[in-house]
């Protein structure tokens, strides 16, 4: 039987990061997966349009100089937003290319009745919400919301990890009180981390059931090997 060749493409250049869906993401039966992380050239994290686009477009000629859409069977881009490079990538191929946004958001609705978001940084995301309204296709009661933990990207891989901790289990307490039963990790960086979120849903709420976590990664790695053996 032919073995799935899937790459999963860590859009900013900042190793830990790619580092951390290394130890996480687990082949499916008859799957390889490859890991990639944008060259030096790209920024160290995403955090608005101006980052995600210079990402993508590091990203998006490195790929193509070294033929990796010739190496590989399906491509999954970990970036928790609607990244232009999943958009740039499936013009260029017909090979399965997703997003760990799309497949994240995807398992909520099939695990949940409201999925709500963790995500990094400070104050109002808009780039997320337009994201998420864009894939729902307008506003959604299933949609509880977003809250951001205060913590960048990189800090969540390399910072202090009491203050990690902390933040992480702070905040995802939030989102479950706003009606969460499905809580999103909102960043690559925050791959391995469902144990907080669900400490901090159940130290919020104690007497509810416990919350689902999806880890866009995860999801998307298992999405995506089924959709190669379906298009293949």
């Amino acid at each position: 039987m032919t073995c799935t060749r899937l790459l999963v493409i860590n859009p900013n250049s900042s190793k830990s990061v790619t580092d951390g869906l290394e130890e996480v993401l687990k082949p499916p039966p008859q799957t390889e997966i490859s890991f990639y992380t944008a060259p030096k050239n790209a920024p160290p994290s995403i955090n608005d349009m101006v980052t995600a686009n210079l990402t993508a477009t590091a990203c998006f000629l490195d790929i193509q100089e070294k033929k990796l859409l010739d190496q590989y069977d399906g491509f999954l881009v970990c970036c928790f937003s609607d990244h232009p490079l999943t958009h740039m990538l499936r013009e260029t191929t017909s090979k399965p290319t997703i997003g760990i946004f799309e497949a994240a958001i995807t398992q909520a609705l099939l695990l949940g009745k409201r999925f709500g978001i963790v995500t990094t940084g400070t104050g109002y995301n808009a780039d997320i919400h337009k994201g998420v309204q864009a894939f729902m296709g307008g506003p959604s009661q299933r949609f509880a919301g977003m809250v951001t933990t205060g913590l960048g990207v990189v800090e969540l891989r390399e910072g202090n990890r009491k203050k990690i901790e902390a933040n992480m289990k702070e905040y995802s307490g939030k989102i479950a009180r706003e009606g969460a039963d499905v809580i999103l990790l909102g960043c690559a960086g925050m791959a391995g981390m469902e144990s907080l979120v669900m400490q901090g849903a159940a130290e919020a709420i104690p007497m509810a059931a416990p919350v689902r976590v999806v880890d866009g990664a995860k999801a998307g790695v298992e999405m995506l090997s089924g959709l190669v053996r379906f298009c293949g």
